[in-house]
């Protein structure tokens, strides 16, 4: 970049910034300053060095800045309490540097990062009125778009235009944001939903199942770069019902007063809803309610981890524990 390039982003980066900011050369020479440079009566062509007693300068480290090309910080006591000063050498132009502080001409206001629950639930604000139909088409477009978004993505990795992929990635990401959104002021998911991830887990790992069979007829058509990568998403299926378990066992509340209730399965992607009749509309296929077959639960055996608390319903343990990866060893069946 030229002097009046790096002049012009100068200003437009800094000048209403609220500290006072200049560039300096190694001379200490000033070189360009910013409003509230200006306002303390500092101009390029003066030396910084010369302005207040000698001593007030004792920490400055802009040699080590352009001897070093790395950034340099100092802490010293400001008008506000502690502040903090920076010499940033400037790539283009390594004998020139951007020097500030933080705290000296400005009070920053304290800002509280500690997490905090939201009080207001936006779910099912919109069922049952006139605007759920529309919301239902915003979610679904919304969803569209992130399906859209992702394979314009790969189609431009594919060209090697990555940073064009990384922009329609981003853009994907935001669609799936807006998609939920709609959906959770629809109701679409419960807002207690435990026990439906637990039937979500279970269609992940039928999804596993499902598609590792899809990529062996994909191999079988000759097509073998789109099955190795087929196999991979098998996998991440299978592990994202594993996650799930891991939530469920984490967080879940436990409770052993549950009624006994029926156990309907989705003959599509094997997602269980639990209750007295199927829902109208699988919440993970969108199939109908035609499709789920009631599950017979034949008398089995529950086995505990003695680890994690994981309880296994079968025969017999599992060979290891889909939550903590103990060996079956660890089970204890449940009296």
């Amino acid at each position: 970049m030229s002097n009046e390039e790096i002049l012009k982003a100068f200003h437009m980066m800094w000048d209403n910034f609220p500290e006072a900011v200049t560039i300096t050369q190694k001379s200490r020479e000033i070189v360009a300053v910013n409003k509230k440079a200006a306002e303390f009566g500092l101009t390029p062509g003066i030396k910084c060095s010369s302005i207040g007693k000698p001593e007030n300068h004792a920490g400055c480290k802009c040699n080590q800045a352009v001897d070093t090309g790395e950034p340099q910080i100092c802490t010293y006591e400001g008008n506000f309490g502690k502040a903090y000063g920076y010499w940033i050498p400037i790539a283009d132009k390594p004998e020139w540097v951007i020097h500030f502080g933080v705290g000296y001409a400005f009070e920053y206001p304290k800002i509280d990062r500690s997490p905090k629950k939201s009080t207001e639930s936006l779910h099912g604000l919109t069922k049952g009125t006139d605007l759920e139909p529309t919301m239902a088409a915003m979610a679904q477009g919304e969803a569209n778009g992130v399906m859209m978004y992702y394979a314009l993505a790969r189609l431009a990795k594919e060209q090697g235009l990555g940073d064009v992929a990384q922009t329609f990635i981003e853009s994907a990401n935001q669609e799936a944001v807006h998609a939920g959104f709609y959906a959770t002021l629809n109701g679409k998911y419960p807002k207690d939903f435990w026990q439906f991830v637990a039937g979500v887990a279970k269609a992940e790992y039928k999804g596993e199942t499902s598609i590792k069979a899809l990529a062996d007829k994909v191999r079988e058509a000759g097509l073998t770069a789109a099955a190795d990568e087929m196999e991979v998403f098998a996998k991440q299926e299978g592990h994202h019902g594993v996650v799930i378990d891991e939530l469920i066992a984490k967080h879940a509340p436990k409770s052993s007063a549950a009624p006994a209730q029926k156990t309907f399965v989705c003959s599509v992607c094997g997602y269980e809803h639990v209750g007295e009749a199927p829902p109208e509309v699988c919440p993970v296929c969108g199939q109908p309610a035609t499709v789920f077959k009631e599950k017979v639960q034949p008398a089995q055996k529950v086995f505990v981890c003695s680890v994690c608390g994981y309880e296994h319903v079968g025969e017999a343990p599992p060979e290891v524990c889909p939550v903590c990866g103990q060996p079956s060893t660890v089970f204890k069946e449940k009296v």
